[in-house]
């Protein structure tokens, strides 16, 4: 009887774990900051959750670590699979190395995306607005920030 239950709960489980991963994207994106510097992120979206995620890992004099979660508004057709996007979203930075630093930021964006191969391939090119504040022997505030990504998301 045991082992009935333990095979019943592992076909749910693995039946479930499927169509989780059948509504998400994972991909990676580059990107340049306006003023600042390059970087690349691992990026991903799950349909369960309403934002497009992204994190990026850097090392240097020290260990930077960035993360943004964008709440796309709307994603209207141009045509086919072909849209265009805007949202909003919120941004965190941290750098651990000789001074902490951390930044908290707010995001209006706008881009571009395409599906491909039976949209399986998710191209994507946006940019940001990221006003915010960034601490490190004080507290500064950020008022010009334009990150500008481009990438891809596999779709599973």
């Amino acid at each position: 009887m045991n082992k009935k239950i333990i095979a019943l709960l592992l076909v749910v489980a693995l039946a479930s774990t499927g169509a989780v991963f059948a509504k998400t994207g994972l991909g990676l994106q580059g990107g340049y900051v306006v003023g600042g510097g390059a970087g690349a992120a691992l990026t991903f979206k799950l349909d369960s959750l309403p934002c497009v995620f992204a994190v990026d890992l850097g090392f240097g004099n020290g260990i930077a670590v960035g993360v943004t979660a964008d709440w796309w508004i709307q994603n209207p057709k141009i045509e086919g699979t072909w849209g265009w996007f805007y949202g909003v979203g919120l941004a965190g930075s941290l750098y651990l190395g000789d001074v902490l630093h951390f930044g908290a930021y707010g995001r209006a964006l706008v881009g571009t995306n395409v599906f491909l191969l039976d949209k399986f391939l998710e191209l994507y090119l946006q940019a940001a607005w990221q006003p915010g504040l960034y601490i490190a022997s004080g507290i500064k505030p950020v008022l010009v920030s334009f990150p500008i990504n481009a990438g891809f998301r596999f779709w599973f």
